[in-house]
This record gives C-alpha cells, sequence and structure tokens, in this order.
C-alpha cells in the first residue's frame, strides 16, 4: 500500500516515473515495481529519501491501509476513471447522523399510523 501512496503523490504533482525515479536516484522500473507493488520490501534510505522528496512523514505511508485498498477497488470498477474523494471525514459523519435521524423519525410515523389505525383514524 506504501506504492499506491507514492504513486498518487507523484501524480498529484504531475511528475513522470522517469524524473521521480532519477531523483530517488533508483531506475524506472524499480519505481514503477514499487508502485505497483510487486515488491515486497523497500529500503529504508529509499523510503527516508520519499519522505524527504514529498515533505511526508514516515506514517503518512503506512496508515489508512483498509481506505486506501477501498479507493483502489473503486478506482478498479469504474474502468480507469479519476476518481477525487471530495468528502471529508466530518461531512460523512454528518451524513450518517441524518440517516439514523431518519430512520428513527420513519420508525416514528409507523408508530402513529399504528396508533391511528387501532383508534380508527383514517389518513389522507
Amino acid at each position: 500500500m506504501i506504492g499506491f501512496k507514492i504513486k498518487k503523490l507523484r501524480e498529484q504533482r504531475d511528475l513522470s516515473q522517469h524524473l521521480l525515479a532519477s531523483e530517488l536516484n533508483i531506475s524506472q522500473s524499480e519505481l514503477s515495481k514499487i508502485e505497483n507493488s510487486k515488491t515486497k520490501k523497500i529500503d529504508f534510505l529509499l523510503m527516508y529519501k520519499i519522505c524527504a522528496y514529498f515533505q511526508k512523514d514516515f506514517c503518512f505511508f503506512i496508515e489508512s491501509e483498509k481506505q486506501i485498498q477501498g479507493m483502489q477497488k473503486l478506482e478498479k470498477s469504474i474502468n480507469g476513471n479519476e476518481i477525487i474523494n471530495l468528502f471529508s471525514d466530518k461531512i460523512i459523519d454528518e451524513i450518517k447522523q441524518l440517516i439514523e435521524e431518519n430512520k428513527q423519525k420513519d420508525d416514528l410515523i409507523k408508530m402513529l399510523r399504528g396508533i391511528h389505525a387501532k383508534k380508527g383514524i383514517n389518513e389522507s
């Protein structure tokens, strides 16, 4: 998953693999293998260079693996169209809260309809 983040950072900065590989003193094919998770290990010194180049802490590259896997699946599912996640976690939490509130209101409406039905009150 580290390779996926490296690739995304490179693409966000509009860098070619060749240029980034040159900056990191590795071959373009080695960078390609890293980005596509074809290599099992990344040298610690290389990872240090990558962190310095992109001005990112090492933790940036190792956190949120599940989130990254989900993004990869989503990207594959729409046949290469570029995806940009525009929703912050706060907005997603607010949407979840609204959904829960709507479920509670639906339950209340069902309960009131049941009471009305027992009393013989017709709905219009």
